[in-house]
């Protein structure tokens, strides 16, 4: 294991730069990101800071003259064996990516990028969940090439033609707007691309729709740090749209696939892209503010979840404006001011481990069972899931909400499953299945 070892670290070093350099030497472990890591919920060892401190632990013994002298006197040191192995794969796995420690830390220190690189590493030596592993090998080829993949998305695509009731654009090049919903939508939330289509439709709009799946989330191997993988699946996303020639790619994933698409791609692929990216809830927000439609507005009791990333890209005013508009009964969850949002708990991968999601291992031809490391792992982890989901679920019950609305299909996915747990008797939907009988020519 040594020498793979030492590969692992080595591959993580190319990670240290000076942003990341800034994050590695400047926390003082103030403690200030601990109240707003949804995962703090599950245990105080959660911390951001305990967390990161697993990666710098790696990095203060290969680059720091006194973590190689002193080792553990300074918090420095590889893993020796499996609680080593152990302790760092449960550090790693519950974050979310969310932001909030960013968003809370006087000195801009990121501990979520530490964590996301700390995936990498234990990816590496062979510590990556079974599923998260696959959904990536298969992502930076061509995933409509699997057999079952291709028959849910066409079952999805008659959805969306059944609904609209006439011919899809499909594949049309020269259209103005390119929506790419993505394969995980078609597992966790189809209703979303129907309604999706049908708004666009209904508007005529000049749009397409992809014949074939792109990917999973556009970019899944970065929940793994497999970032040849995360490449490839951009690159192709990327020479689909530069085919078609839309003007804006408009998607209704509003996590990774949106942080991915917006802000990773043109990095990542070396080439700046030409099309504007919106999320739908920005482009309906748009088109109501220039007149294209009116809202009909109810006395439903109505809020709006943040999605991570997209409270993180500044996608905050525009799906409550819109909100507001729809209802007399809209109200704010309380975790929801400012820059900060209480999190789902399932980003960055954690929903896609649930049991409730065998269809999704039946699809990509895996047992349904694990083993091993990962048999613990993955049962302890989705306990503290529940932990982080059922919180979110009260902070829902407080506001009074009937309906919660957001803008991404993990976070609808974990607020459905929280009212489960909890006997409540919320909902939560997408925005564009809640818009589409209110939105009035």
């Amino acid at each position: 294991m040594k020498g793979e070892l030492n590969s692992a670290i080595n591959e993580t070093l190319s990670e240290l730069n000076p942003v990341t350099l800034h994050y590695f030497e400047s926390c003082v472990s103030c403690g200030l990101c601990t109240p707003h890591c949804p995962y703090i919920a599950a245990g105080p060892e959660y911390e951001p800071v305990n967390k990161a401190e697993e990666l710098r632990k790696l990095w203060r013994k290969r680059v720091t003259a006194v973590g190689y002298a002193l080792g553990s006197i300074v918090n420095a040191g590889y893993p020796k064996g499996e609680d080593d192995l152990k302790r760092m794969t449960y550090m790693a796995y519950r974050c979310v990516n969310c932001g909030n420690c960013l968003n809370t830390c006087p000195f801009g220190i990121y501990s979520g990028e530490l964590i996301r690189i700390l995936r990498g590493f234990l990816s590496s030596i062979g510590r990556a969940p079974t599923i998260l592993k696959r959904l990536s090998e298969i992502e930076s080829g061509d995933i409509s090439g699997h057999g079952a993949v291709m028959d849910l998305w066409n079952s999805t695509v008659e959805k969306v033609r059944g609904g609209i009731g006439k011919e899809l654009p499909l594949d049309r090049e020269g259209a103005e707007i390119l929506y790419l919903p993505t394969f995980i939508e078609a597992i966790l939330t189809p209703e979303t691309i129907i309604s999706t289509s049908k708004i666009l439709d209904a508007l005529g709009i000049n749009w397409t729709l992809p014949s074939r799946p792109l990917g999973f989330e556009f970019g899944i191997g970065s929940f793994i740090g497999d970032k040849e993988s995360e490449r490839r699946a951009l690159e192709r996303v990327n020479s689909y749209v530069k085919r078609i020639g839309a003007k804006k790619v408009i998607l209704s994933h509003g996590g990774t696939t949106y942080e991915e698409m917006r802000f990773q791609m043109p990095f990542l692929i070396g080439e700046k892209v030409n099309y504007e990216i919106l999320h739908i809830a920005e482009y309906l927000y748009e088109l109501y503010r220039a007149g294209k439609f009116r809202i009909e507005a109810g006395e439903a009791k109505v809020a709006w979840h943040d999605p991570c990333k997209l409270r993180n890209s500044g996608v905050k005013r525009e799906p409550r404006e819109i909100l507001k508009a729809s209802s007399k009964g809209y109200r704010e969850l309380p975790k929801s001011q400012g820059v900060f949002s209480r999190c789902c708990g399932g980003g960055s991968g954690v929903a896609l481990l649930s049991e409730d999601l065998k269809e999704l291992r039946g699809l990509l031809g895996l047992s349904q069972e694990v083993d091993g490391w990962e048999a613990e792992f993955t049962r302890d982890l989705m306990r503290d899931y529940e932990v982080v989901m059922r919180e979110k679920a009260k902070e829902v019950v407080q506001s009074g909400a009937e309906v919660v609305v957001t803008g991404c299909p993990t976070c609808i996915f974990s607020l459905n499953k929280g009212s489960e747990l909890t006997g409540s008797a919320f909902r939560a939907v997408h925005i564009s299945h809640y818009l589409l009988d209110k939105i009035k020519l």
